[in-house]
């Protein structure tokens, strides 16, 4: 859902307080543009939610950031839903609010990149803050859009806060089929092109010792590291148990458990010090981090014309998405080798980087031929 302008409905003065509740509704589906509203251009968000912490860890609430903009008639109607007697008594009792204005997306994006990138889908859009600052929901799209009523809010806000892992009833799971054979010590060098240019490396290792597996990504760009990831998996079904990476816009650590994400994201924040913000999340126990995508594609049973759909958390969004894997029928691919019979697998989903094309060889030893990525890169194995 993204807001859009519309024309701006006046409001009188002499209307009564009452009236004006009613007047704010109906203009915001109009496409309200301003009317004062909660949005302030010149407000200093970080400093407003910080203020919000403290009382917070005062009063043992919850901090719950709105953000929108005045402009914006679904962001009206949500904070209209607020005010109805049901919502504003839960939120009164559970929640400091702090609304974040973006502008036209283009003021506060230091704040929605910290939490998420949550006005991506569109605004409004909310994130949910433990009194220490930790982020425990972050919703925004359809889910905020599907908000109708006070008893929509309440509804979804309680289940937000609560901690107990749940399973996302609106992420479709498919089996993921993987080849035995190929979870072994191995180790995958790709050259990376951007446009055209040459430079960058791609390795891929999967280490299988006797009690643990580990992997690792080593990416580089004319020999300046670009990325290192290391991930501690579960030995069969190669899911993550631990995820520590470094590049150069984040470093994050991550610990997947019990239907739970638990992470520290440290970003740059010129001139100041780093930036960290700490989140326990629910997600589907049979998720994967985003990292260990590549590593799942190369070691799939390459079974013709078989579709997979598997849970998937970005710690950039922070968010699990639904990422699909659709096996081709076997066909030829040219690599700087020579000719080769290979599969292709199509990754797709709603993550930023994707989609993705990957192409394996057909016979074993299985190898990497070549991957496709959204901006015209592309990873090819060296001869």
């Amino acid at each position: 859902m993204e807001c859009e302008r519309l024309s701006m409905t006046r409001v009188t003065r002499s209307v009564s307080i009452a009236a004006l509740t009613v007047g704010l509704s109906s203009c915001a589906a109009l496409g309200l543009r301003s009317v004062g509203g909660p949005y302030v251009s010149h407000a200093n968000a970080r400093a407003d939610i910080q203020a919000a912490l403290l009382e917070a860890r005062a009063d043992h609430k919850l901090v719950l950031l709105d953000f929108g903009a005045n402009w914006c008639g679904p962001c009206h109607e949500l904070r209209s839903r607020f005010h109805t007697p049901h919502a504003a008594s839960y939120l009164q009792a559970n929640f400091h609010i702090v609304y974040v204005d973006i502008g036209r997306f283009d003021r506060n994006s230091y704040v929605v990149r910290k939490y998420g990138s949550v006005t991506s889908e569109g605004i409004p859009a909310l994130t949910v803050l433990a009194s220490s600052g930790e982020v425990i929901a972050v919703k925004g799209g359809k889910t905020v859009d599907s908000i109708s009523s006070g008893d929509d809010v309440v509804r979804l806000l309680s289940a937000w806060v609560d901690r107990t892992p749940t399973r996302d009833p609106a992420l479709i799971r498919l089996p993921v089929q993987l080849d035995p054979a190929q979870i072994r010590t191995s180790a995958e060098t790709l050259g990376v092109r951007r446009d055209k240019e040459s430079g960058g490396t791609f390795v891929l290792q999967l280490n299988v010792g006797r009690d643990s597996v580990t992997s690792a990504i080593v990416s580089s760009w004319h020999d300046t590291l670009a990325q290192h990831a290391v991930t501690v998996h579960d030995p069969v079904s190669l899911r993550p148990r631990e995820v520590w990476d470094c590049t150069g816009s984040e470093q994050v650590h991550l610990v997947y458990a019990a239907g739970r994400v638990r992470g520290t994201r440290v970003t740059p924040n010129p001139p100041g010090p780093p930036d960290t913000v700490t989140f326990d999340l629910p997600t589907d126990p049979g998720a994967v981090d985003r990292r260990n995508l590549s590593l799942i594609v190369s070691r799939l049973a390459l079974l013709p014309r078989t579709t997979a759909v598997i849970p998937v958390f970005d710690s950039w969004t922070l968010r699990t998405h639904s990422v699909r894997l659709d096996t081709g029928d076997r066909t030829n691919v040219a690599v700087p080798a020579g000719i080769v019979d290979a599969y292709r697998i199509d990754v797709t989903g709603d993550m930023w980087n994707l989609p993705q094309a990957w192409y394996l060889n057909a016979d074993s030893p299985r190898r990497i031929l070549r991957s496709e990525w959204p901006g015209r890169s592309v990873l090819e194995a060296k001869p």
